[in-house]
């Protein structure tokens, strides 16, 4: 099953309404939300961390980037970025480079930036670099209830 097919069918085993956005074919989250028309700071970016017992996907806005230090310290352990061969066997189903925005449907632990929460409707990533799924933030609140969340990303830095 690909990875479009299996988030359809996680959010429709849910009952969650959503609608797909379709796009130019994209390297980056960032390249995705400006090929999508949306804006960075709501389409979510999967980051997958291991720690030497277990992965965890921190859930980001596009435009920013994991404090790895402070996610450490909350999680008491020492969180690395994984490596792209982990990513594509944790997420199989996905393209090469994509990480889906529902790693719940892969049953991975996932902890989302408080700011995303605040957000009226959030952009995920299909794990496919050409479609989003477009989802309002108040029906996913009955999904987040048992999912950590916290303040633990910063805004990119440009180069």
């Amino acid at each position: 099953m690909n990875a479009m097919e299996r988030m359809t069918q996680y959010l429709n085993s849910r009952h969650i309404p959503f609608e797909i956005i379709d796009h130019a074919h994209t390297a980056t989250s960032r390249q995705s939300a400006i090929a999508a028309g949306v804006d960075s700071h709501r389409l979510v970016k999967t980051v997958l961390l291991e720690a030497p017992d277990c992965y965890l996907a921190a859930m980001i806005p596009a435009d920013e980037q994991v404090r790895l230090g402070m996610l450490s310290k909350d999680y008491g352990k020492q969180l690395n970025l994984a490596p792209e061969s982990i990513v594509r066997q944790v997420f199989d189903g996905c393209d090469p480079g994509a990480a889906p925005g529902l790693p719940g449907a892969w049953n991975v632990d996932m902890v989302w930036e408080d700011d995303l929460l605040a957000l009226p409707d959030l952009y995920l990533e299909a794990g496919d670099h050409e479609r989003l799924f477009h989802i309002q933030t108040k029906d996913l609140h009955d999904l987040m209830q048992e999912v950590s969340h916290c303040h633990f990303s910063q805004p990119r830095m440009q180069h």
